[in-house]
């Protein structure tokens, strides 16, 4: 590729449906304010300030360019997100920044700027005073500090592996999500029971999605998923094809052909269910087997303990290759009902002599061990949320979520503005307002002066200030001293290190679970491993 002077390059690297034929789709935004030549096979969009968004279509046989620039970078085959710079001058960063990909050039930040480099930095490093500097991989260049701060994490490798939803520039709003922190989790869990651990992925990974969550635990060694239904057993198929998958909402999630085609097994709750499935079973000569559910607790779904007792004699002539139930209040650690459901349990297990059985879940992993079985199901711990009720949690925050300030809003004391539901500045204020609401599943708070939710802009943590409407949040930034971070086009985070996914449910009154499953798809998510 032909140089135009002192370039930066923000490239965002996908394979396209063509691949296979050669064809390799790489968009670059070029911050070359005099750009003028012509372009050829590449297509340019204004972007504001002094940007471009320029997609190249590389031709058949062509691809090597992109492929080095990947190697280059440091990063995955699958990249998306690549941020490389121009052999030319040092490029100079002049706001702050937040780049999901490694740099290739030397770079300066100037006075109080900040950067965040979630991959390394293959260049040099100067960093003037009051700057801030945040490299997630390594620096493999020379470093001159004059008077800011650096921190190096020297990660294996911190890099953006996929991303989905919406391009960043159009988003509402940033989700990332750590592939690497999801998979520790699976394997703490699994170390801590005494059995093999599923993988639960239903409401689509608990909103954090199915494909790249399920394929990296599927190549850690998850054998083991289990859904919501038909179309999302599908998708755990597609990146996990020698995986057994179960269907939690049994023959209502599709007709019984429809779990032959893709070998998943249905969750049995009756026995009209059943009797439905052996007639399949029956008449097409189908072995893949089903889960069978008993009720074991306060009426819940499932087939009731008796009925689940005179079933099990003749349980092998169904197919059944897992019995199941499900402990009730397992985030209690001293709950006496546990011991009668395990009890119960382990008497109906004998009479399904060989079938594998499983009753606990994230939590009732570490509150009820007794109940751990054959087979244990790691639901929402696994996406960094406490299984215990009351302690320090156990699993790596896993989810960050970072909206887009679209405004600045300078009030007197005694003014409002619109969804402030009674809530008036009292002083001199600067609102920043961010492009997300409850649309995106952001809750919104029982009171306007209530000031539970926070958010963290420049470093320091924010009052959410009035209610959240469709799509904006306001945010009361006037203590924040960084101007250069609360602007127009800056980020707040609102799910971070600084706030995790408890504090933001706990505000809202709500549980993680529910908070996790109603983050929306206007996100552009950025799945990456550290």
């Amino acid at each position: 590729m032909t140089s135009h002077g002192c370039f930066a390059v923000i490239a965002a690297v996908t394979f396209g449906q063509n691949y296979t034929d050669g064809d390799i789709s790489l968009a670059l935004q070029l911050a070359i304010p005099d750009w003028n030549s012509p372009v050829d096979s590449l297509f340019q969009t204004l972007l504001p300030p002094d940007g471009f968004t320029i997609v190249y279509r590389f031709p058949c046989g062509a691809h090597g360019n992109a492929q080095r620039i990947i190697r280059a970078a440091g990063v995955f085959p699958t990249v998306a997100n690549v941020a490389t710079l121009s052999t030319q001058k040092a490029v100079e960063v002049a706001v702050a920044s937040d780049i999901a990909g490694s740099v290739l050039d030397d770079t300066v930040v100037q006075k109080n700027c900040s950067l965040h480099i979630r991959g390394n930095l293959l260049g040099g490093l100067t960093i003037e005073p009051g700057a801030k500097v945040v490299i997630e991989g390594s620096v493999d260049g020379k470093i001159v500090n004059r008077g800011g701060r650096l921190v190096v994490n020297n990660k294996a490798h911190a890099s953006c592996i996929t991303t989905d939803g919406p391009a960043e520039t159009e988003a509402c709003g940033t989700l990332r999500i750590d592939l690497t922190a999801i998979v520790s989790n699976w394997e703490k869990l699994v170390n801590h029971a005494r059995a093999e651990c599923a993988a639960v992925v239903k409401g689509n990974a608990y909103g954090c999605g199915i494909e790249p969550i399920a394929g990296a635990l599927a190549k850690t060694g998850c054998k083991v998923f289990f859904v919501s239904d038909i179309p999302e057993a599908r998708r755990v198929r597609a990146v996990a094809p020698n995986a057994a998958i179960y269907v939690l909402r049994g023959l209502h999630a599709g007709p019984a052909q429809a779990f032959a085609d893709i070998n998943a097994q249905p969750v049995i709750y009756s026995s009209v269910e059943m009797a439905e499935w052996d007639h399949f079973v029956a008449s097409h000569r189908w072995t893949g087997g089903c889960a069978l559910h008993v009720d074991t607790g306060e009426s819940r779904l499932g087939f009731p303990a008796e009925e689940a007792a005179a079933f099990g004699p003749g349980s092998h002539g169904h197919g059944i290759t897992l019995l199941m139930s499900r402990l009730d209040n397992p985030e209690k650690p001293a709950n006496p009902l546990h011991d009668r459901q395990i009890s119960l349990f382990r008497e109906l297990r004998r009479l399904y002599h060989g079938i594998p059985a499983s009753l606990a879940n994230s939590s009732g992993i570490f509150a009820a061990p007794k109940g751990h079985f054959d087979l244990v199901r790691a639901g929402a711990a696994l996406y960094g949320v406490n299984p215990t009720q009351g302690a320090d949690n156990p699993m790596l925050p896993a989810v960050e979520l970072h909206a887009r300030i679209v405004q600045i809003l300078s009030l007197a004391p005694g003014e409002t503005f619109a969804d402030a539901a009674g809530w008036a500045a009292k002083r001199p204020t600067q609102l920043a307002l961010v492009s997300v609401g409850y649309a995106d599943g952001y809750p919104r708070s029982a009171g306007a002066f209530e000031n539970k939710f926070k958010a963290i802009v420049g470093g320091r943590r924010c009052p959410v200030v009035g209610h959240s409407s469709m799509d904006l949040l306001a945010i009361d930034v006037t203590e924040v001293s960084d101007r250069t971070a609360a602007r127009h086009g800056g980020m707040a985070t609102l799910i971070g290190p600084e706030i995790s996914i408890e504090d933001l449910a706990a505000a809202g009154k709500a549980t993680c679970r529910e908070l996790l499953s109603h983050l929306g798809h206007r996100f552009h998510r950025i799945y990456h491993v550290t």
